[in-house]
C-alpha cells in the first residue's frame, strides 16, 4: 500500500513561504523589563511585537532550560539527544510529532485565509515573532553560560524558529497518553501483540479551584475572583508570573505556561478569570470492522477501505550513536488507529482516536480574552475561537460572574451514542467512563455539528454548560452541574459530565466555604467578601473529611486491642481538624483516608447535595482496617502520629526542606497538596502537585487590586535566587502585591532593562 510521506524539499518549499517562519531577526523590536520582588517580570512595550520579545527574553533568563526541552519535543528531537527514554517514550514522542511535521499541519494554517479563525491574526503572529527573537537573543548572547544543570553545556542550547513555536501551539492540546497506543499500534500477527499503555485520561495532576464572586457577596458591590489551579510543581506544565503593559491598549497580570507568551489566567482593568479541568471528554473512539482478509482494511458503509500508511523516521541514540528507527503510523476517515490494553488491535476489531483539532486558534484565543471589558464579552471571545480545554470562572467590575465550559467538546448526544454503540464494550464505555465509541462503518455515526459551532463535529457556545449569576460560581473539577446550587445546570450530554451525582468533598467544602462566608459564620467577622477574608478563606485549611468523620473515628478506633492504636487515636482525637504546618495528626488521617476508610453511612440525597453523603460508618470494617494499616505504616516509617503536618510535609529545594501546609483533594481539603512517597523518619520530602498559581482579585472603585503568589517560584533553574523564594512565601502563608498600575511596579521596581534588536 502506498505510504504518504511528504518529501523534506516539499516541505521547506512550504515552510519558505510561510509568513511566521521568517527569520525573527528581519523584524525590529523593543521592549522594557522591570522585575519587582521575587523576580516578576513587567514587559512594558509600544506593541505586541515588543510585549513578546521582552517576555522570550525575561523568560529565557529565569526558565531556558524548561522552554528548550519542549522544543525536543516539538523538533521531534527527544530520542536524537536524550536517547530512547523509559519504555522508549522518547521514541513514541519523536514519531508522533515527526508525524505531524511531516504533514505539515502548522505552515497550512499558517499560510490560510485571513477571514478564517484557524489563521493567526497579525497581533497573533506579531507576539509570537517577538517571543521567539527575545529567546533567541537571550541565546545568543547568554548560550555559553548557563549555569542551569540541566541544559548547562548540551548541544541542543539553540536558537528556535517560529515554526517551532507554532507547532508546538498545534500539538499543545495533545493528550500525552494517547502518544503511545497512537505510535506503537500495528496489525496483530502472531509475534507482535501491538500493546501499549492505555489510552485512558486520567488527568490526576492537573485540577483546580475558583470563585466567581458576584455583587450580591461582595463587601463593595463589585467582582472578585480566586484563582486556585493545582498543577504539577515540576515538568513542562509549570506556570511562569508575568504582566503585560501597552501604554493605552493592554493592561494584564496573570500566569502564562513557561514557553508560551501568553497570559492564560489574570486579571485586567475590568475582569478576572482563573481556569479549572473539566470533566467533559474532548475526544471519542470509532470501532472499528476489520476485512477478515487483511486487518488493515476496515469496513464502511458496506466496502472495505484500506487504511492511509504513514512512514516517520526518526533518529535515537544509543550507545553514543545516532541509528534511524522508522514506524508505520496508520489512520482512518475517523482519525489515527491505536492499540492499548483496553483498545486493542486484533484480527476483527480496530479502535481509532478522533479528537477536535483546535490548530493554531489558542493565541488569539488568549488576546481576545485579554481584551474583554465584562464577562457577557468574555463568554463571547471564547465562543469565538473555542479553544481552551478548561472551564473558566470569571467575575467583572460590574459585579456578574461567569461560569463556563466553552471549549471544542465533541457533538455527541445521548441518542447519537444509544444508536452507534454497536458492541457491549462501546456500551459499557458511555455508561461508565462517558467515552463514546461510536460504530466506524456507519456515515450515520458521524459527529454532529451544531450551526454556532466553529468547527465540524462539535458543540456550539450556545449549547455549552455556562451560567452567570450576581451572588456566586464556583468550581472545584466536578461537573457543571453544582457550579451554584440555586442553579442546577442540567439537560447535557454525558459527554459533559455528570448530572445529580454525589460531588467531592472538595467542592462541597468549596461551596460550604462561600455559605459560610455570605452568612458571616466562619468566624471571619461581617457577612460577605472583600479581599482580606477571600485570603483568609483560602489558607483556612480546613479539612472537610475532618468534620465529617473525626469525632466518631477517635471514638471507635479506641475498641481496637492492638496496642499500639491506643496513641494514634489520641492524635486523631487532638487533632485540630485543619492542614496547618502545626497541625498534629493530619498525616495519620492522612494515610487512613489514602487506605480507603472514609466510609459513609448517609447516602448521596439530589435533593441535598451539599450535606451527603455523611456520617462515618463504624459498621464497616474497613474504617478500622484502614486505620490500622496507617498506624503500621507510620510505625514502619518512625514517624510519630502527633507530628507536626509541618515536619513531615514538605519541599526539597538543595539543601533547604520547606515546610508546606495544605493536603489531599479527595479527603475534602481545598488547599491541595499531593505528595510523593513517604520516606523513613522524613515523611514526604517532595510535592507532585496542588496548589500553584493563587490569586486573589478584588474589583473597587479605584481599580482592581489583586495579590497572589507562585507556590513552586518563577524559576526551574536550581542556581537563581527566585527558585525557591516564593515557595517560602508560600509556606509562611503569605501574598505577593501583583501592582497593575504603573505606578505600583515603578515602587517596587528592583532591576530595570530596555532590550532592543
Amino acid at each position: 500500500m502506498k505510504s504518504k510521506v511528504l518529501a523534506a524539499t516539499a516541505l521547506l518549499a512550504l515552510a519558505a513561504c510561510t509568513p511566521s517562519s521568517a527569520p525573527a531577526a528581519s523584524h525590529a523590536f523593543s521592549a522594557e523589563i522591570r522585575r519587582t520582588a521575587y523576580g516578576v517580570p513587567h514587559i512594558k512595550a509600544d506593541d505586541f511585537g515588543g510585549i513578546g520579545f521582552g517576555f522570550g527574553y525575561a523568560s529565557a533568563q529565569d526558565n531556558l532550560c524548561e522552554i528548550l526541552d519542549r522544543m525536543l519535543t516539538v523538533r521531534a528531537e527527544r530520542a536524537r539527544y536524550l536517547g530512547p527514554g523509559e519504555d522508549d517514550a522518547n521514541i513514541a514522542s519523536d514519531v508522533y510529532h515527526q508525524r505531524v511535521n511531516q504533514a505539515g499541519d502548522s505552515e497550512k494554517l499558517l499560510a490560510g485565509p485571513a477571514s478564517s479563525v484557524d489563521t493567526p491574526s497579525a497581533d497573533a503572529r506579531a507576539i509570537t515573532a517577538g517571543y521567539v527573537a527575545g529567546l533567541n537573543k537571550f541565546i545568543r548572547e547568554k548560550g555559553a553560560a548557563i549555569t542551569d544543570p540541566r541544559c548547562k553545556g548540551q548541544p541542543w542550547v539553540q536558537p528556535i524558529d517560529e515554526i517551532d513555536f507554532w507547532r508546538h501551539m498545534y500539538v499543545g492540546q495533545t493528550i500525552d497518553g494517547f502518544i503511545a497506543p497512537t505510535t506503537s499500534a500495528a496489525p496483530p500477527s502472531a509475534e507482535h501483540a501491538s500493546l501499549s499503555r492505555d489510552a485512558y485520561i486520567n488527568e490526576v495532576d492537573l485540577g483546580s479551584n475558583a470563585y466567581g464572586l458576584g455583587r450580591e457577596v461582595t463587601k463593595g458591590g463589585k467582582g472578585m475572583v480566586l484563582g486556585n489551579p493545582h498543577y504539577p510543581w515540576d515538568g513542562p506544565n509549570r506556570f511562569y508570573r508575568t504582566h503585560f503593559i501597552i501604554p493605552g491598549k493592554l493592561n494584564i497580570v496573570g500566569v502564562s505556561y513557561i514557553g508560551m507568551p501568553l497570559i492564560r489566567m489574570g486579571h485586567t482593568e475590568n475582569i478576572a478569570w482563573s481556569n479549572t479541568v473539566s470533566t467533559a471528554k474532548r475526544f471519542g473512539y470509532y470501532e472499528l470492522t476489520l476485512d477478515p482478509a487483511d486487518p488493515t482494511k476496515y469496513i464502511y458503509e458496506g466496502q472495505p477501505v484500506a487504511m492511509d500508511r504513514t512512514e516517520v523516521t526518526v533518529q535515537v541514540l544509543r550507545d553514543g550513536k545516532l541509528q534511524p528507527e522508522t514506524r508505520t503510523l496508520y489512520s482512518t476517515r475517523w482519525g489515527n488507529v491505536v492499540s492499548s490494553t483496553t483498545y486493542p488491535w486484533t484480527a476483527t476489531t480496530a479502535f481509532a482516536l478522533r479528537t477536535p483539532r483546535v490548530g493554531l486558534r489558542d493565541v488569539d484565543q488568549y488576546m481576545a480574552v485579554w481584551q474583554s471589558k465584562s464577562v457577557r464579552e468574555l463568554q463571547t471571545a471564547l465562543g469565538k475561537y473555542q479553544s481552551y480545554r478548561f472551564n473558566t470562572t470569571a467575575a467583572d467590575s460590574t459585579g456578574e460572574a461567569l461560569y463556563g465550559d466553552l471549549g471544542m467538546i465533541p457533538n455527541v448526544p445521548r441518542e447519537l451514542a444509544d444508536a452507534c454503540s454497536k458492541s457491549d464494550f462501546a456500551r459499557q464505555q458511555w455508561t461508565k467512563e462517558r467515552i463514546p465509541v461510536l460504530d466506524g462503518s456507519r456515515a450515520a455515526c458521524d459527529w454532529k455539528t451544531d450551526a454556532d459551532a466553529t468547527a465540524p463535529g462539535v458543540f456550539g457556545p450556545a449549547a455549552s454548560p455556562h451560567l452567570f449569576r450576581t451572588d456566586y460560581v464556583t468550581q472545584s473539577n466536578d461537573s457543571y452541574w453544582l457550579t451554584n446550587p440555586a442553579q442546577p445546570l442540567e439537560g447535557y450530554s454525558p459527554i459533559w459530565g455528570d448530572e445529580a451525582t454525589t460531588r467531592s468533598l472538595r467542592t462541597r467544602l468549596g461551596l460550604i466555604q462561600v455559605a459560610d462566608r455570605v452568612a458571616g459564620t466562619d468566624g471571619l467577622g461581617e457577612p460577605k467578601f472583600d479581599i482580606g477574608t477571600l485570603q483568609k478563606v483560602m489558607y483556612g485549611n480546613r479539612h472537610y473529611g475532618a468534620e465529617l468523620v473525626q469525632k466518631d473515628l477517635a471514638r471507635i478506633c479506641m475498641t481496637s486491642a492492638r496496642p499500639n492504636i491506643p496513641a494514634a487515636c489520641k492524635a486523631i482525637a487532638e487533632w485540630d481538624g485543619k492542614v496547618d504546618l502545626d497541625s498534629r495528626g493530619a498525616h495519620l488521617f492522612h494515610l487512613f483516608a489514602e487506605n480507603g476508610g472514609l466510609k459513609f453511612k448517609v447516602a448521596f440525597d439530589p435533593k441535598n447535595p451539599v450535606a451527603t453523603p455523611n456520617t462515618l460508618d463504624t459498621s464497616d470494617p474497613k474504617v478500622l482496617e484502614a486505620f490500622a494499616r496507617a498506624v503500621d505504616k507510620l510505625t514502619e516509617m518512625e514517624i510519630p502520629a502527633n507530628a507536626r503536618l509541618g515536619d513531615v510535609q514538605r519541599e526539597t529545594r538543595g539543601e533547604e526542606r520547606i515546610p508546606i501546609h495544605g493536603g489531599a483533594g479527595p479527603e475534602g481539603v481545598f488547599n491541595v497538596i499531593t505528595v510523593e512517597d513517604l520516606e523513613p523518619k522524613l515523611g514526604w520530602t517532595s510535592i507532585r502537585h496542588g496548589a500553584s498559581w493563587i490569586m486573589t482579585t478584588e474589583f473597587t472603585a479605584n481599580g482592581p487590586v489583586s495579590q497572589g503568589i507562585l507556590t513552586y517560584s518563577e524559576s526551574t533553574d536550581a542556581t537563581s535566587p527566585h527558585h525557591s523564594d516564593q515557595t517560602r512565601l508560600y509556606s509562611q502563608k503569605g501574598w505577593d502585591d501583583l501592582r497593575f498600575t504603573d505606578e505600583a511596579v515603578e515602587a517596587g521596581t528592583e532591576s530595570r532593562e530596555t532590550i532592543s534588536e
